[in-house]
């Protein structure tokens, strides 16, 4: 079965049908996934900006992430799981969406940049805090993640109104 294929078998089942043809369903998920962005790309956004030195200056970054990721991580699943479900109830459309296409190698870019940031600057974070300084690579984290979240944001809109 084709990529496409699976799609259309996708949204023929009962959960699909069901979202879809509901008055209220569909509605409340779309708001609770646009709702959860402050909670997801929010919190990131204020860590992303704090950095590349434009933000939060006066504490410290591994503080200002410690208190933002708890908060992203429950956006970001509540977002994960109600786009899932967004996708579930259109997905030979969304298939076919450039925009839709283009988030999702967006969101890849960011799992990998979120890996590098996690493994080269994250376990060193307290040495650069300390010297008062954030690293190049750490700030090209920071402004790739801000940049590529804006895209994403920005496609999944665009995606909304091409389905």
């Amino acid at each position: 079965m084709s990529l496409l294929g699976w799609c259309q078998w996708l949204e023929q089942t009962p959960l699909a049908t069901a979202i879809s043809e509901s008055v209220w369903l569909f509605p409340i998920i779309e708001g609770s996934h646009i709702l959860a962005l402050p909670l997801s790309v929010g919190m990131i956004l204020m860590f992303d900006l704090r950095l590349i030195g434009l933000a939060f200056q006066g504490g410290s970054a591994s503080r200002l992430m410690r208190d933002v990721v708890r908060w992203s991580k429950f956006g970001f699943a509540v977002m994960f799981i109600t786009g899932a479900l967004l996708f579930i109830a259109h997905a030979s459309q969304a298939y076919e969406n450039v925009f839709f296409r283009t988030k999702l190698v967006f969101i890849l870019l960011l799992g990998i940049n979120a890996v590098v940031f996690q493994i080269v600057f994250y376990p060193r974070m307290a040495q650069w805090e300390a010297g008062g300084r954030t690293p190049l690579g750490a700030r090209v984290c920071g402004g790739l993640s801000l940049i590529v979240w804006i895209g994403v944001i920005i496609c999944g809109r665009t995606m909304a109104y091409q389905l």
